[in-house]
């Protein structure tokens, strides 16, 4: 019999990084990544993680922010 598994699809919004430049956040996404890794050991196997980094920018005529 073939051995079950299961799967999820997960989306976790990360609203806000702190890092004086888009670079750093990058570098702080990364170690995101690199720290939940071993916590999933061989129990829990993704396939991708993906993201992109947004600068947000306060429009204050407007009074909102916007995406660069």
């Amino acid at each position: 019999m073939a051995q079950k598994y299961y799967s999820t699809d997960l989306t976790i919004s990360i609203v806000s990084i702190k890092a004086r430049n888009k670079k750093q956040a990058e570098k702080r996404m990364q170690k995101f990544i690199d720290k939940i890794a071993p916590i999933m050991d061989d129990k829990i196997r993704w396939d991708e993680a993906d993201w992109t980094i947004e600068e947000n920018i306060l429009n204050e005529e407007k009074g909102e922010w916007v995406k660069q």
